[in-house]
């Protein structure tokens, strides 16, 4: 654990804030749902930071390529780059599975792996066709080369995503925890806390056994794993009451009913991440440290989605109404 001073970041605070303003608001969303059609979407988009300079058909280009920039600016203006590096695990993370999953096909992987990563996606091949870990974790790469060889036995890409992902989740809560920062600790720990949750939700909705969730669910969040395998197999009524004990029981509380009646998960879905934009909020409140840059870079993964889903939707000939439904609390 290393001492941490939040007047370090006070420059570093400065700079996020004055970013903040330039990206998407929520009365800009309201804009975008209620356009015409995607092309009038996405004007409001090439309008704002996000997409400046590119054109409809490479808005996927301009999402990606911004979100680089802002891993980018982050990491050269915070006191600790460690910081950024704890979120940049999930590129990581996808690079491996797609890696993984590529050798098995033998299809070109070239344009699928991401450059937001840690790792830069040549370096993070080698290492992987090595077998040897400099860079990448330890616990990420072991993951990897293990769904390799239960791939090449059983055929099924589900486990590739299991292995790695939990392995990414629990290399990003030991980081974490030990940087020493409380609130970066509860934000991962709360990462790692709703990917559990909808991990049971889902299987139990598939009928999965428990030891099927038992390879799944990652240590590392505030919530007890070995409490979730207790009450996994009994109904939903003991299993929602205890998580309306959790910090996550008042935020997930209006999606109970269609969990119990096995209804859509949308609303479940949309709530999971309003969890963790609501943690946003609060660290809003603080003038200065590093929570307010964990905090942009949180809310420019937000902002991302959001727009994907507008678009997407747009394009797919989705009502507004139900684009509505789809989009989450936005942090600008």
């Amino acid at each position: 654990m290393k001492p941490y001073r939040d007047t370090d970041y006070l420059q570093a605070t400065a700079r996020v804030r004055a970013k903040e303003n330039g990206m998407v608001t929520g009365r800009d969303f309201a804009k975008m749902v209620d356009a015409k059609n995607a092309e009038e979407a996405f004007k409001v988009l090439s309008d704002a930071a996000i997409c400046q300079g590119y054109s409809m058909g490479d808005y996927e280009a301009a999402f990606r390529n911004n979100l680089k920039e802002t891993y980018e600016l982050v990491a050269s203006i915070a006191p600790d780059p460690e910081v950024v590096e704890i979120f940049r695990l999930k590129y990581d993370g996808h690079n491996l599975k797609t890696a993984v999953k590529g050798k098995k096909t033998g299809g070109a992987i070239e344009n699928l792996l991401s450059p937001l990563g840690n790792v830069p996606a040549e370096e993070l091949l080698r290492e992987l066709a090595e077998g040897r870990f400099n860079r990448v974790p330890q616990a990420m790469g072991k993951a990897a080369l293990e769904a390799a060889e239960l791939l090449a036995r059983t055929g099924d890409p589900q486990a590739v995503d299991i292995l790695v992902d939990r392995a990414m989740l629990e290399t990003m809560a030991k980081k974490a925890h030990d940087f020493g920062n409380p609130f970066l600790t509860s934000f991962v720990e709360a990462q790692v806390d709703i990917a559990n949750i909808r991990t049971v939700i889902r299987l139990k909705r598939m009928g999965k056994d428990a030891m099927a969730l038992k390879k799944i669910l990652a240590e590392g969040g505030s919530i007890s794993v070995r409490r979730l395998l207790e009450l996994y197999p009994r109904g939903y009524d003991e299993l929602l009451g205890y998580l309306s004990t959790t910090p996550y029981g008042k935020t997930l509380e209006p999606c109970y009913d269609a969990i119990r009646a096995e209804r859509s998960l949308t609303l479940f879905e949309k709530l999971c991440d309003n969890h963790m934009v609501a943690m946003l909020d609060r660290a809003r409140l603080i003038p200065f440290g590093i929570e307010p840059l964990v905090a942009y870079l949180y809310a420019k993964e937000c902002e991302t989605k959001a727009a994907r889903i507008v678009l997407a939707s747009k394009l797919a000939g989705v009502p507004s109404e139900q684009i509505t439904e789809r989009l989450r609390d936005v942090y600008a």
